[in-house]
């Protein structure tokens, strides 16, 4: 069974209320309104509850305790949100695994969260993942999800539906309801804890924030085994009484077509997705769309690229500041200036509080806590380095905020580039080389070199204008005002970068695939 491994502070000051809870309560008082739309599949929040109730009484049935954790890798399926809801009323702990992890990520997080039940489609793309999970951990119940053939040892989805009477067990709003592996952009993934009270402190701040009712209808083509897509299609529907659209492959014309069929009102998804529906929607001859609200989380989100979408869109497109730690500290105001709220992530939304503190000169480091604020990590010997001595959470990223409260994101703090002595963000770089026309998406990140002990190389994405060149970069920057030095000295031009299933760049990738160590002279581009 998980622990909390540290307490909440601001445990006393939010709703006492739990998952379980908000959806028999909305159940109660809307069953007929729509819950969840997936391909061919409709459900009405009374038979989401029913289903539900059914997956947690099979799992009661098989053992489950109260406390023990589900992992569930699927991807955005219905039986996706039924499999998290189920498990949330069987008083367990739901562990959403992206379904990109393979056997050496899925190992480590069964090791450390020491799951009870494996939920799994038996394919998905190609892979055989119950199988997978059956090899991993012989000894579990395994749950095989859309079976199109029988397989020793897993039990398919449909015969959870269990006959028998809904379980009544008891949860606390501070009981862990969730533990979440971060993406793992730069180093092994962490296990981060949540409970019903601060995930519902993340929905009640979104919420108001973006005056969301029962008669949204919520886009979702992000991970349900996501942050994102965790809280804003299966949390933020119950909480609110809305519709949860979900889109199991990004495709964005397929997505447009679902947004306007849906009359989808509200999103939160990261850069990919808000690019892909910009130049999907400029293409096309729809006036504008039914989202009213985009919500857009990740660093690189280049300003130009939020006005244009909404100017095509009509939308608000609005940046926001998160983590898989605290789901939302920042957000510009949706109901402010659009314009100006394309170059930050806003102010503090929620009830949360953000400052900034030097960690070395000319680098100073984003603290969080809040309502929202998870619990600690299931390794606890991460807490440490993770919090400072008064409580703040240490994001890793640097970042500003001026004296109106906006928050400004440059990077993160092992993002730097030391340069013979002289360091530099590289994500000032990177925010720089956006605004240049032959740059659709860059990632700066250091190379070994044996004179300068490191230099950088810029990994560049181009535009329809065709590729730039070093000697193109080096000019935008030294007229942006840019000191010659932080010039990337070596130019990868690529088709796609890597990116997690949330779609944040995994640099480590990028320096994995440089190779060998670069001369001193290289400044030729090697695409």
């Amino acid at each position: 069974m998980l622990i909390a491994t540290r307490p909440h502070d601001l445990a006393a000051s939010l709703p006492a209320a739990t998952l379980p809870g908000r959806l028999r309560g909305v159940a109660a008082e809307h069953p007929g309104d729509e819950a969840l739309i997936e391909g061919t599949t409709r459900l009405t929040y009374a038979e989401l509850l029913s289903r539900s109730e059914s997956f947690a009484a099979a799992l009661r049935e098989g053992g489950l305790a109260t406390g023990d954790v589900v992992l569930i890798q699927l991807p955005n399926w219905w039986e996706t949100v039924v499999a998290v809801w189920g498990t949330w009323l069987a008083g367990g702990v739901v562990l959403p695994v992206v379904p990109i992890y393979r056997g050496h990520e899925l190992a480590f997080i069964i090791a450390e969260a020491d799951p009870a039940v494996l939920v799994a489609p038996e394919t998905y793309r190609g892979h055989h993942h119950a199988s997978e999970l059956r090899e991993l951990a012989p000894e579990l119940l395994v749950v095989g999800v859309r079976m199109g053939s029988d397989l020793p040892g897993i039990r398919p989805f449909e015969t959870m539906q269990s006959s028998g009477p809904s379980p009544e067990v008891t949860v606390e709003p501070d009981d862990i309801a969730l533990v979440l592996y971060t993406s793992g952009t730069t180093s092994a993934p962490k296990g981060a804890l949540h409970s019903h009270r601060t995930l519902l402190a993340e929905s009640a701040s979104i919420r108001d924030a973006c005056r969301l009712t029962g008669i949204d209808r919520i886009f979702m083509p992000s991970p349900l085994s996501h942050i994102t897509g965790l809280s804003y299609a299966i949390v933020l529907p119950a909480d609110i009484g809305a519709a949860a659209v979900l889109l199991d492959r990004w495709e964005p014309e397929i997505a447009m077509g679902l947004i306007e069929e849906e009359r989808c009102t509200f999103t939160v998804s990261a850069t990919p997705f808000l690019r892909g529906l910009t130049e999907t929607y400029a293409a096309s001859t729809a006036p504008r769309s039914s989202l009213r609200t985009f919500i857009c989380g990740g660093a690189d989100i280049p300003p130009d690229l939020v006005r244009r979408a909404h100017a095509v869109m009509s939308a608000a497109v609005i940046r926001t500041y998160g983590s898989t730690e605290l789901p939302t500290l920042a957000m510009a105001d949706p109901f402010g200036d659009l314009d100006a709220a394309a170059d930050c992530e806003g102010g503090v939304i929620g009830g949360n509080e953000m400052t900034v503190r030097a960690v070395e000169e000319g680098v100073s480091e984003l603290l969080a806590r809040g309502p929202e604020l998870f619990l600690g990590y299931v390794d606890a010997s991460l807490n440490e380095a993770s919090f400072t001595e008064d409580g703040w959470f240490r994001t890793g990223d640097t970042a500003t905020i001026d004296d109106d409260g906006l928050l400004r994101i440059s990077g993160r703090i092992k993002d730097i580039i030391n340069r013979g002595g002289e360091k530099y963000s590289a994500g000032e770089v990177e925010w720089a080389l956006l605004a240049h026309p032959a740059v659709a998406e860059v990632a700066i990140v250091g190379y070994p070199d044996e004179s300068l002990g490191e230099r950088a190389c810029a990994f560049v994405v181009p535009t329809e204008m065709g590729p730039p060149d070093l000697a193109d970069l080096r000019a935008h920057l030294l007229a942006a005002g840019f000191a010659v030095q932080k010039s990337p000295e070596r130019l990868e031009i690529v088709m796609q970068l890597p990116r997690t299933a949330s779609g944040k760049i995994q640099k480590f990738r990028l320096r994995d695939g440089l190779g060998l160590v670069a001369s001193p002279t290289e400044l030729e581009s090697r695409a």
